[in-house]
């Protein structure tokens, strides 16, 4: 069964906001404390032996560790999790724990003295991480400690004896504090395969059945005398089985660090195993050897493994090296290790003292190969040098250099750079722990030639990567890719690690000088025609071109292809289901059609294009150009596009499509013409089954939905189409077809309809109208929702609430159907719920004084009245139209404010403490009462706000100040100092500083909590559109 580390055996299989929750809670004093026992005294005294005793004094070094990973390192993701440390020097305020708890990569932690009663908490800071072996050590300030008494546990690594009866004391299934009780049974287990990249190496491990689960790892493995005979680290699942790891090395680098010294660490770039001593005979090594070199010499008394009375049973074996290093090119697996430095070499820890002290220098090793001894000079590497210190961001990516650990266990070189995080811009053609080997050619061994390779390429410019997946078992090839470069997303910054401080450092990256070239300049021919022979690409089979017929014919310089892509973290109005939220980039592809050549507008629905914030790319034939969101429709499925730069010359993209303003009715049958997932276009013959008002679920998260549509649903839908057109077989346009995605109980379903052309046609007309050019788009509305009622289901109603006999005639006249107000949506202004004299069930059978028996008909009149308002010059004032209304049968005339609505979707966002802000959003209002406060679409994995477990929809106040507004939010930047501070307090001598949160959820629940602000990774930022559906821009801001 697979091995996890421990503190991730619980932790793993829920979600990180529960394991931060958990570890918060607990019991804020499981065992009294009457007088504090002195351990180190009990230990000289020889009253140690006591386990009640020495529990008592040992429990209160034992600190619950919460670690927040701020960014993806390595195959650690970001994200708060729990674990176990011990203090081991009260005086220095160092603490003991795992490399996984700590990370190797940037982190923030806190660790909770729960063996005392006070269970007081302290900020910690990473002292050593060991680039090999599962340990680490971090530091808080012992002054700090008001009323938890000073104590620690000493190390003993030769107190690790088969048979000695421990007790594993720690953080055992995030419960704070928890006493497990086993007996060791093996001291020479070979390391555990994990299931992540990271693999301890070249060390045994101690087992035990000590049943040990999630949030343990770091806990002390403690003998009766309460000392620590072995670090506690990972365990096998369904089984009782805990797996330690000695403490010899540990020793060794703490006494370095006590004294302030740099902790060696060499390697051979090559990972042993042990085996029996029958494996190794037959493997060539001489009886001779194990009787006299092992067995009868002094290897049982190097202060190692093994001892007089437990001798080794066994001998090393080189089980793989890493490609490209020295070692790979001298050592083969199978090899037998007999001595290194001269002396026999059985143990691990030998082997490890060995080449830790010969760091930079050739050690004379000796092993046996096919009987044969071979005696070789190895050079000893940097084991430090080899593990990532630096690493890059770039559009929400995190790139760094390749991990000792994963070259070691995908058996790769040790070049290239590891995606540890994909991002905006890398996830278009890589996946996240991947390899990227070249970007444009140029090869990228080390992250310096990577970041000078990107620091060349101009914003908006597509680039090729080379790239490798190396856990991927089926495909290890080299691939090459397309990937487009977009800085605007985030900040491009290079971080460094100060080995001296474990401080990281930030550096802006300064993008390229040049000018990003014009879409003429982009397709200009070169002066130089053996230049232009050189550019043109290597000649390939000519394949045979069939001409377009029909109405693809008709449309092909008017439809177009339209991709949309976003990061799960600015996804603000997507329907996404859970296997797709794990995905780098949510990606979406449909139809457009061209409304306007000239100004470069296409139209297409929001099922392609879900919300403004994104990166869109439209394609026309050969042509692909970018494009942003000029305005997305707030009640039906309508977005309009512009590029982000038109050609000039006429005709250069595409031509206006022709939209036909026609009723199609059930029966009738018409040409569907869409593009498929390569882009290509297709048609095919469908017929209309219905048209009726649409019922479209509501979402939670409350997402964006079609309603008062009188929607055109086909017989059949076309097969592998997610948008189109409907039209004529001259391509004239009659309706848009799009697909509505609705999630309930974590399965995807999806609603295929047309919108009808007379819906189009509105927008079409203020797009083309140029005394309207500089004015925005508007839609009117009455904020209501309708549904449709059968006349029949009238007609059996009470005679006290039933329609008037006319108004049943009236109704029957245009359909079998009465509109029904079923919802009214909020108003944001006005702060109501709705339009004064309306209420829920009411019949509206007239606007204006006409009758309307649908939703058309409505917004029909509703056109007609904004339209007239424009005419007399007052559409500045507010715009009120008369309504009939059936109130239990009664008739009624209400004067009611037509809304005229302007775009809908996200414009700007505001990244908070890792909380992703914005104005609340018009579904969110659909839903009813809500708090006031901003809402919070998201919180980012990794920071202050998902590590201090903020919960709730809106965020209604800070520290008191209450914030209706993002500016309010903005205006908080300034009048907390804490904000403004650019570097965090050092952890052992700064002051933490929290600020109060308060949120509410959808249904006015509120919570509070308090949050500790991370300036130096989490600082403010901003992402606002330009000017009428700009491009988008990033900020970081400032006090």
């Amino acid at each position: 069964q697979p091995l996890v580390p421990a503190a991730f055996f619980f932790a793993a299989s829920i979600q990180p906001q529960l394991v931060a929750r958990r570890c918060l809670r607990g019991m804020a004093a499981l065992a009294s404390l009457d007088t504090p026992v002195d351990l180190a005294q009990a230990i000289t005294d020889g009253t140690s032996g006591n386990w009640q005793t020495m529990l008592e004094a040992a429990k209160l070094a034992v600190v619950a560790l919460r670690v927040t990973a701020v960014r993806s390192f390595a195959d650690d993701t970001p994200g708060a999790h729990c674990g176990t440390g011990f203090v081991v020097d009260a005086e220095r305020g160092l603490v003991l724990t795992n490399r996984h708890v700590c990370t190797c990569g940037p982190a923030r932690a806190a660790a909770t003295f729960v063996g005392s009663a006070s269970m007081e908490e302290l900020p910690v800071e990473v002292v050593y991480v060991d680039p090999g072996h599962d340990f680490a050590f971090l530091r808080f300030n012992p002054l700090r400690l008001k009323n938890t008494p000073r104590e620690e546990i000493p190390l003993d690594p030769a107190g690790c004896r088969v048979g000695e009866e421990i007790r594993v004391v720690g953080n055992d299934s995030n419960e704070k504090l928890q006493i497990l009780t086993g007996t060791i049974a093996r001291v020479d287990r070979n390391a555990p395969e994990l299931d992540g990249d990271y693999q301890d190496e070249n060390t045994f491990y101690v087992l035990a059945g000590a049943g040990s689960r999630g949030g343990s790892s770091g806990s002390p493995v403690l003998s009766r005398h309460g000392q620590a005979v072995a670090l506690n680290a990972a365990a096998r699942g369904g089984t009782m089985h805990a797996l330690f790891l000695p403490l010899h090395r540990v020793q060794r680098a703490l006494d370095s660090v006590r004294q302030g010294l740099f902790v060696t660490r060499g390697t051979l770039c090559t990972a042993f195993t042990y085996m029996s001593f029958p494996e190794c005979l037959r493997l060539g090594v001489s009886e001779e050897f194990v009787q006299k070199a092992v067995l009868g010499g002094e290897v049982a008394a190097l202060k190692g493994t093994f001892t007089e009375s437990s001798p080794p049973s066994g001998m090393l074996k080189v089980r793989r090296c890493v490609p490209g290093s020295a070692a790979a090119a001298m050592l083969k697996p199978g090899d037998v290790l007999l001595e290194i430095g001269g002396k026999p070499c059985v143990d691990f820890v030998l082997l490890e003292e060995a080449l830790d002290e010969a760091v930079g220098q050739v050690l004379k090793v000796a092993v046996c190969r096919g009987s044969q001894r071979l005696e070789l000079d190895l050079t000893v590497d940097d084991l430090h040098s080899l593990i990532p210190h630096a690493f890059l961001e770039l559009g929400l990516g995190v790139f760094h250099e390749v991990p000792y650990q994963t070259a070691q266990k995908h058996h790769i070189p040790l070049k290239g750079v590891y995606v540890a995080q994909a991002g905006f811009i890398f996830s278009e053609g890589v996946k996240s722990d991947t390899v990227v080997l070249k970007v444009n050619e140029i090869p990228c061994n080390n992250l310096r030639a990577f970041e000078d390779a990107l620091r060349q390429i101009p914003d908006n410019e597509y680039f090729c990567i080379q790239w490798m997946a190396p856990n991927n078992a089926k495909d290890r090839r080299k691939k090459e890719g397309l990937v487009k470069m977009q800085r605007h997303w985030s900040a491009f910054r290079s971080w460094s690690l100060d080995r001296a401080t474990r401080t990281w450092l930030p550096q802006h990256v300064e993008g390229p000088a040049i000018a990003t070239a014009t879409h003429e300049e982009a397709n200009a021919s070169p002066e130089d025609p053996l230049a232009a022979a050189l550019a043109l690409p290597p000649p390939a089979k000519r394949q045979k071109k069939v001409k377009p017929t029909g109405p693809v014919a008709a449309l092909d310089r008017s439809l177009c292809s339209v991709i949309f892509r976003t990061v799960p973290n600015f996804d603000t109005d997507l329907v996404v289901d859970e296997q797709e939220e794990e995905n780098d980039i949510l990606c979406r592809r449909g139809a457009g059609i061209i409304i306007n050549a000239e100004s470069g507008l296409i139209l297409t629905d929001r099922g392609t294009v879900p919300q403004p914030l994104g990166d869109i790319e439209v394609t026309l034939g050969e042509v692909s150009l970018a494009a942003s969101v000029c305005f997305v429709h707030p009640l039906h499925s309508l977005v309009v596009l512009r590029l982000d730069e038109v050609p000039k010359e006429e005709g250069a993209f595409g031509v206006a499509a022709i939209i036909e303003d026609r009723c199609l009715q059930a029966g009738d049958e018409a040409d569907f013409v869409g593009v498929d997932a390569r882009g290509k276009r297709f048609a095919s013959r469908v017929k209309v089954q219905a048209v009726r008002l649409g019922e479209f679920p509501r979402q939670l998260p409350p997402r964006w939905r079609e309603r008062n549509l009188e929607a055109i649903y086909l017989a059949e839908d076309p097969s592998g189409a997610s948008s189109g057109i409907i039209c004529d077989g001259e391509g004239r346009v009659q309706g848009l077809y799009t697909v509505a995605t609705s999630i309930d109980e974590g399965q995807a379903s999806r609603c295929a309809y047309c919108i009808p052309a007379y819906t189009l046609l509105p927008i079409l007309e203020q797009v083309h109208n140029k005394a309207m050019a500089e004015a925005a788009i508007v839609v009117p509305s009455l904020e209501l929702e309708l549904r449709q009622v059968g006349l029949q289901r009238l007609r059996r109603l009470p005679s006290r609430i039933r329609p008037a006999a006319e108004w049943l005639k009236r109704i029957g006249t245009v359909g079998e159907f009465a509109l029904q107000v079923a919802g009214m949506i909020p108003s944001v202004a006005s702060g109501g719920d709705g339009i004064s004299g309306i209420a829920e069930n009411d019949l509206l059978v007239a606007v204006g004084g006409e009758f309307v028996a649908s939703a058309q008909a409505v917004e029909a009149k509703l056109q007609e009245a904004h339209a007239a308002a424009r005419a007399k010059g007052v559409e500045g004032h507010p715009l009120k139209v008369r309504l009939t209304l059936l109130t239990k049968g009664q008739p009624r005339e209400v004067e009611a404010e037509v809304r005229l609505l302007e775009s809908d979707g996200v414009r700007r966002l505001y990244c908070w403490h890792g909380m992703v802000l914005q104005e609340t959003p018009r579904a969110v209002r659909e839903m009813g009462k809500i708090p006031t406060g901003v809402y919070i679409s998201r919180t980012m994995l990794g920071s202050p706000a998902e590590a201090d477990n903020v919960e709730g929809d809106f965020l209604v106040a800070v520290d008191g100040r209450p914030t209706p507004t993002l500016e309010a939010v903005l205006e908080l930047n300034k009048r907390l100092p804490v904000l403004a501070n650019p570097t965090p307090a050092r952890a052992c001598g700064g002051d933490r500083r929290h600020l109060r949160v308060e949120t509410a959820d959808l249904s006015g629940r509120r919570f509070v909590t308090t949050l500790e602000p991370d300036p130096l990774f989490w600082p403010p930022s901003e992402l606002q559109q330009g000017p009428q559906g700009g491009a988008w821009l990033y900020a970081e801001l400032s006090a």
